[in-house]
């Protein structure tokens, strides 16, 4: 069936890259990405959350649940949203894939979104920090970007020559304003890889 067409892709996928990165000519750039190879395709083990997962949504909107209670809003929220009070989660799905904020599951809080949901503009990086109800019950996130590569300290991403190859190196630092996604607006997780005290390097795991 489907199913096991799609298991047998990706097994195929896996093992093609496994040998691609076992030959001698396979450039050393990549060799020294293993790390972000073993954390794109390494098998995850099942997590417990402390709080239930929100229901799979409707036409591209994940809504509260139902008698949901609200709870004090953080500083740095209420200055992004202005509101003393709100819904919070620690998680919540949406087709399929689950989101959580960074203090519940750092992996599942690295995501890769469109810019005010503009298509036209290039995803970027951001962590997950808060996920919360609007006034009209819909559920949103609350993320802080990546910052991206200071030009000053002339750093070139090493990246750049691999356009197949979807990742990118950024700041390991992150913005410390907080902004609203929504969770139609996100591409996907990434992986991080720390490489510095000042860079990251930001590996796509969208399934597109």
């Amino acid at each position: 069936g489907e199913l096991e067409n799609t298991m047998l892709r990706s097994f195929i996928k896996a093992a093609r890259l496994r040998g691609w990165l076992a030959r001698p000519d396979c450039p050393p750039a990549i060799q020294e990405c293993r790390v972000l190879f073993d954390r794109a395709y390494a098998p995850k083990s099942a997590t417990h959350f402390s709080q239930e997962l929100a229901e799979d949504p409707i036409n591209d909107v994940i809504q509260a649940p139902d008698q949901a209670t609200t709870s004090p809003v953080p500083e740095d929220l209420y200055t992004l949203i202005r509101r003393r009070t709100a819904v919070l989660r620690a998680t919540l799905k949406f087709d399929g894939i689950i989101y959580s904020r960074a203090s519940t599951h750092l992996g599942n809080s690295q995501i890769l979104f469109y810019p005010r949901g503009d298509r036209s503009l290039t995803p970027v990086p951001a962590s997950i920090k808060y996920i919360y109800g609007t006034l009209t019950d819909e559920m949103l996130f609350a993320v802080r970007r990546h910052l991206p590569l200071d030009h000053h300290d002339r750093t070139v991403d090493p990246f750049s020559m691999y356009p197949d190859f979807p990742a990118k190196l950024y700041s390991a630092d992150l913005e410390s304003r907080l902004e609203n996604a929504k969770v139609s607006w996100v591409v996907g997780h990434f992986a991080r890889w720390t490489v510095s005290g000042c860079h990251a390097v930001i590996l796509s795991l969208s399934r597109d």
